[in-house]
């Protein structure tokens, strides 16, 4: 054999072992990319939960049924704690439409966004935070397009033009 012919062969079995080098890189960030979503869907809905249990305890549960049935009524402070609990709810929404998938759920997702602001409080509150600049525009769109009954595809496109 000649000394070309090898190196020929060495060449051709050094682009193969390279290629499927790459090959299985590609194949393990897919594999740990999956896994680091399941990661933060699951991470998600445990922040998702203690925020519910929180708001579900008997004073803070008054706060929310005062502050939706009469936002200006409040003190300073229960503004405050509102506007926090408005915050986190906008930011649960808006992050939540990272993790729908199945088209079916889309419409669930912006029906609860417009149970949320229906209550007049609820809405004054989020009116205000929005004059303030509080509320990012890409948030606003999403509430007001769900508020305003717009195509879901539609919603979803605004949701996740910002990813």
């Amino acid at each position: 054999m000649d000394i070309q012919y090898i190196a020929n062969i060495a060449a051709i079995i050094g682009a193969v072992s390279i290629l499927t080098t790459l090959v299985f890189v590609i194949f393990e960030i897919r594999v740990n990319l999956r896994q680091f979503r399941s990661v933060k869907e699951i991470s998600l809905h445990d922040v998702q939960n203690q925020f519910f249990l929180h708001w579900s305890q008997p004073e803070n549960a008054e706060l929310i049924v005062k502050a939706r049935k009469d936002f200006p009524s409040l003190t300073e402070v229960e503004k405050f704690a509102f506007e926090s609990y408005v915050e986190l709810r906008i930011r649960f929404f808006i992050f939540g439409f990272n993790f729908i998938q199945d088209p079916k759920t889309k419409p669930f997702q912006i029906s609860r966004i417009k149970h949320f602001f229906s209550a007049d409080g609820t809405y004054l509150c989020y009116k205000n935070m929005l004059e303030d600049l509080r509320i990012p525009p890409l948030w606003s769109e999403v509430i007001d397009a769900s508020i305003e009954n717009k195509d879901p595809d539609t919603i979803f496109k605004i949701a996740l033009k910002g990813h």
